[in-house]
C-alpha cells in the first residue's frame, strides 16, 4: 500500500508540475529561472545542504545525507510566491504557486532490529527517490519600440514563454562510523515553448511576424557527495552517539551533456480584415525534430555545520557554478561563473518539554547571497535575501515523530538590472516518518 500511495503521489505531482503559473521576465534566459534544490526544512535557515543531515529529514542536495537516516521519510511540499517587478516605467505584481517537491527516503538497516539483536554495525545504508522542478519558464512581456524606417513608425512585440525542466533522482549512500558517501543518479526532462509576435501596425500593408520554438530537453545527470562528523562530545552510556559534533560536507555535480529537440515555426502575415484578423500568411520556416546539444555546467558546494544534538545547529556554505561552460545550440547565449554563500541557525528551546509545545518547536533563521549564471545586457541577476522557518513536531501512531516544516524567504533579484524583482516565498512541507520498514519480525 505504501508503494502504490507513493506512485499515486508521483502522478499527481507530475500533473501539477506541468502547469507552472508565473510571470517572470528573466525566465526567458537560459533554461529558465533555476529552482533551488532543497526542501522546506533547509529553506528556513538559508538553504544549506552540503553539511546538513538528519535522521528524520531528507536532503537531496548532498546524497551522503541519506546514510544518516534512521526512519523511512515521505516528504512533500507546497509553495506560494508573491513577486513585485519594478522597471523605470512600470510595476507588476504577481502571485504564483505549485507543488514544490515530492521525495521518499529510507534506511536499509532497521534501528529496531539493531536493538533486538543487541548488535550494532558500523555500516549504515540509505536510499531515496525524489521528483523536483529544476527550472521554470513563465513570462508574458509586451514592448513598443519606435524605429526610424520611412514606412514604419513603431513595432509592438509580445514575448511569451511557458514550461520548464524537472528531475527524477535516485539517491544511494553508505556510511562507515562517522563518514558517509553518496551518489544521485537522475534524469532531467521537460518542455518549454517560446513565442515572439512582432506587429508593424504603422506600415502599409500592415504585417505581423510570428516566431515559435517548442523545445524538449532530456538527459542523464549525476551528483556525488561526502559528509564527515567530527565528534566533540559523546553520550556517557553510548560512545557511538555523538552529542556535539561538527559536520563537514562536500557535494559536486558534473558537467552534463543533454539532447534537445525543437519544433520551429516562422510565419509572416499581411493585411487586416474587417474583423481585425491578419490574413495572407507566408510560412517562412517549418522544422520538426531539430536535434541539438545542450551543456549544463558543473558545480560544487562546501559547507560546515556545528550541532548540539536536540538544541542547536549553526552552519555556513559556499557554492561555485562554472556557468561559462553553458552551451545551448538552439538558443545560444553567454553565461558567467557564479558564487553563492549562505548561513543559518536552528535552535530548539527544550526538546523534552512536556507541557509547553512551543518549546519543542524548531526555530530557524538564515541569510543568503546567490549569483545567477545568466546575464542580462551584461549584468548579473543576483539574489539576496533572508529566511525564517519553523519545524512543528507531530507525534503519530507508534510514537513516531513527524513534522510540518514552514519557511518564509524574503529577497530581491536583479538589483541594478532593468527589471528588479522583490519577492516573498512561503513553503509548507509535510515530513512523515515510519521506522517499521525493513523490520524483521520474529516468532517464538
Amino acid at each position: 500500500m505504501r508503494f502504490f500511495a507513493f506512485v499515486l503521489l508521483v502522478f499527481v505531482s507530475a500533473t501539477l508540475y506541468a502547469q507552472p503559473k508565473q510571470n517572470a521576465p528573466y525566465s526567458r534566459y537560459g533554461l529558465g529561472n533555476p529552482i533551488n534544490q532543497y526542501f522546506s526544512n533547509q529553506a528556513g535557515w538559508g538553504g544549506m545542504t552540503a553539511a546538513f543531515h538528519d535522521p528524520h529529514h531528507l536532503n537531496i542536495g548532498n546524497p551522503a545525507s541519506f546514510a544518516f537516516l534512521r526512519t523511512t521519510v515521505l516528504d512533500n511540499g507546497l509553495y506560494g510566491k508573491y513577486s513585485s517587478y519594478q522597471s523605470e516605467q512600470e510595476k507588476l505584481e504577481t502571485w504564483s504557486g505549485n507543488l514544490a517537491y515530492l521525495a521518499l527516503g529510507f534506511t536499509l538497516r532497521s534501528p529496531i532490529n539493531e536493538v533486538m539483536d543487541k548488535a550494532k554495525s558500523p555500516w549504515k545504508y540509505g536510499m531515496g527517490f525524489s521528483l523536483t522542478p529544476y527550472t521554470v519558464v513563465g513570462y508574458n512581456v509586451i514592448t513598443r519600440e519606435n524605429i526610424s524606417e520611412p514606412a514604419v513608425d513603431s513595432v509592438s512585440s509580445n514575448y511569451t514563454g511557458s514550461g520548464g525542466t524537472y528531475r527524477f533522482t535516485w539517491s544511494n549512500a553508505m556510511r562507515y562510523k562517522n563518514t558517509a558517501a553518496g551518489i544521485n543518479l537522475g534524469w532531467q526532462f521537460g518542455e518549454t515553448v517560446y513565442e515572439n509576435t512582432n506587429v508593424f501596425s504603422d506600415s502599409f500593408p500592415t504585417f505581423i511576424n510570428t516566431y515559435r520554438d517548442q523545445i524538449s530537453v532530456t538527459g542523464f545527470v549525476w551528483k556525488l557527495g561526502v559528509q564527515h562528523d567530527w565528534a566533540l562530545k559523546y553520550a556517557e552510556n553510548d560512545k557511538d552517539v555523538a552529542l556535539k559534533f561538527i559536520t563537514f560536507g562536500l557535494s559536486g555535480e558534473g558537467k552534463h551533456k543533454m539532447r534537445t529537440t525543437s519544433d520551429v515555426l516562422r510565419v509572416r502575415s499581411r493585411g487586416v480584415q474587417s474583423n481585425g484578423q491578419f490574413n495572407d500568411p507566408d510560412t517562412l520556416l517549418v522544422a520538426d525534430n531539430v536535434r541539438r546539444d545542450l551543456t549544463i555546467p558543473a558545480s560544487f558546494s562546501l559547507g560546515a555545520m556545528y550541532t548540539d544534538l536536540g538544541k542547536l545547529r549553526v552552519g555556513a556554505e559556499y557554492t561555485f557554478t562554472g556557468g561559462k561552460a553553458y552551451s545551448n545550440e538552439i538558443r545560444p547565449e553567454t553565461q558567467r561563473n557564479a558564487s553563492s554563500v549562505s548561513a543559518g541557525v536552528e535552535f530548539i528551546p527544550d526538546i523534552l518539554s512536556y507541557n509547553n509545545y512551543f518549546r519543542r518547536i524548531r526555530y530557524r533563521f538564515g541569510a543568503y547571497y546567490r549569483q545567477d549564471t545568466r546575464l542580462v545586457n551584461g549584468d548579473g541577476i543576483d539574489d539576496t535575501g533572508l529566511s525564517v522557518g519553523f519545524g512543528f513536531p507531530l507525534v503519530l501512531p507508534r510514537q513516531q515523530t513527524s513534522y510540518i516544516n514552514s519557511s518564509l524567504e524574503f529577497g530581491k533579484v536583479g538589483a541594478g538590472t532593468p527589471i528588479e524583482e522583490t519577492y516573498f516565498r512561503i513553503t509548507l512541507g509535510f515530513t512523515m516518518n515510519d521506522n517499521s520498514w525493513f523490520f524483521k519480525r520474529r516468532f517464538e
